[in-house]
């Protein structure tokens, strides 16, 4: 009986801390794949449970590092909110890590694109209607 009663205490102390270990990302926004086409001001992260913020990276597709300020109460928590500085069109990498209350860390990351709004889009000056007729012409 005594052997019984130290295996079921044994594995419900895994089983719970196996549990917990299982907490994770539940929203970001922007959204992990997000394609936007402004942008975002802020980097908000949404975990199942409490936890620490622990480590917060961001890249662009050049390996960039982007600056990231962990918030100032970044414990004991499952909402942050991360102010964003000034982005450009490209592909962005945002890795985060966070340790739930038994010191357990967890590692996740998301991307997101940034299409360029049309203010940096170059366009060629229209072409003359009557050169468009003689070059259409030539390839007859």
């Amino acid at each position: 009986m005594k052997l019984f009663n130290t295996v079921f205490i044994a594995s419900s102390l895994l089983l719970s801390s196996s549990v917990f270990a299982h907490v994770g990302l539940s929203s970001s926004m922007p959204t992990n794949g997000a394609m936007l086409s402004q942008a975002p001001s802020t980097l908000e992260l949404t975990f199942t449970a409490p936890v620490r913020l622990v480590n917060v990276t961001m890249q662009d597709e050049k390996q960039q590092t982007i600056p990231l300020k962990l918030p100032a109460n970044a414990s004991s928590q499952a909402n942050f909110s991360l102010a964003l500085p000034s982005l450009t069109a490209t592909n962005y990498k945002v890795n985060w890590m966070i340790m739930g209350d038994d010191g357990h860390k967890m590692k996740g990351e998301l991307g997101f694109m940034l299409h360029d709004n049309g203010a940096n889009t170059r366009s060629a000056p229209p072409m003359d209607m009557e050169n468009a007729s003689e070059e259409h012409q030539a390839h007859q």
